[in-house]
């Protein structure tokens, strides 16, 4: 069996290399037309989860996570609901970047139906949020 080594020298001038160059960049810069983003997904921050119960008139470090959100647009607002509005407790500050916590107060008195609901919306769209009940004693 033979093998033989063919020795070939390519020779491109400076314009052809930029041409090369340049039809790379614009293919790349194509990218996949058809694929998707992923869904923005709200999360609350482990170490940062409402507590299952709270004495009346205490506080709690709370935070959410923002997966997949833009960089620049990060923000979770704060909500709370109860049976007994607008008694419900309060959040400080009422917005946070994603995964810096706000302190929640509860409410002074015991709302009706012992409970409250806190929520972490996504500030880029109202349609993403996070929600948790807290009894409160």
């Amino acid at each position: 069996m033979c093998s033989r080594v063919y020795d070939m020298t390519f020779r491109l001038s400076p314009s052809s290399v930029l041409i090369a160059l340049a039809l790379t960049v614009l293919l790349a810069a194509c990218g996949n037309q058809n694929s998707t983003m992923p869904p923005i997904v709200v999360t609350f921050t482990p170490g940062f989860t409402p507590p299952p119960t709270m004495v009346a008139g205490t506080t709690a470090g709370i935070a959410a996570t923002i997966t997949n959100g833009p960089q620049n647009s990060n923000t979770v607002g704060w909500t709370v609901t109860c049976g007994s509005e607008p008694l419900c407790g309060s959040f400080d500050p009422p917005s946070t970047p994603s995964t810096i916590p706000t302190t929640y107060t509860a409410p002074a008195t015991i709302p009706t139906d012992n409970t409250v609901t806190v929520t972490a919306t996504y500030g880029g769209d109202s349609t993403k949020s996070v929600s948790a009940t807290i009894t409160i004693n």
